[in-house]
């Protein structure tokens, strides 16, 4: 008996583990969405080209599917050919409101040509201080 309620003890940590971790959607890799905001957020597109000087620009087209105002926290991160991220202003966190079914558009251009991938991080910032790199501290 006490061997079955470890195991469904366990079971049951492990899915709540799992439910607070922000998601990459399958769709579009280029994505990680927290918790809280893939609860509110639709992505209708995610866009990629060149601007001038050749530097990677990259943006999200998404809307706010709750009937509330919500605000989006977000980032870019840039990387170079190795797979390291590139430093600079372009990888500070912003924040966006977003009124209820109302589309937006949030792209950037890539601090530096080395750039040839990134990662766009959107999260709502009333979620728990956890860790840095999950965009989720005060």
């Amino acid at each position: 008996m006490q061997i079955r309620i470890g195991v469904l003890a366990t079971a049951a940590l492990t899915l709540l583990g799992c439910q607070t971790q922000p998601q990459q959607p399958v769709e579009h890799p280029q994505l990680l969405i927290g918790p809280r905001a893939q609860s509110y957020l639709q992505i209708e597109a995610v866009q990629e080209g060149y601007a001038s000087s050749n530097l990677l620009r990259a943006g999200v087209r998404l809307y706010n599917r709750s009937s509330q105002e919500q605000t989006l926290r977000y980032r870019f991160s840039w990387f170079d050919a190795n797979g390291f991220e590139l430093q600079g202003l372009s990888g500070r966190w912003e924040q966006q409101p977003l009124r209820p079914a109302e589309p937006v558009m949030i792209d950037r251009v890539a601090p530096s040509p080395k750039a040839v991938s990134y990662r766009i991080q959107l999260f709502d910032p009333r979620t728990p201080v956890a860790n840095s790199a999950q965009g989720i501290d005060g």
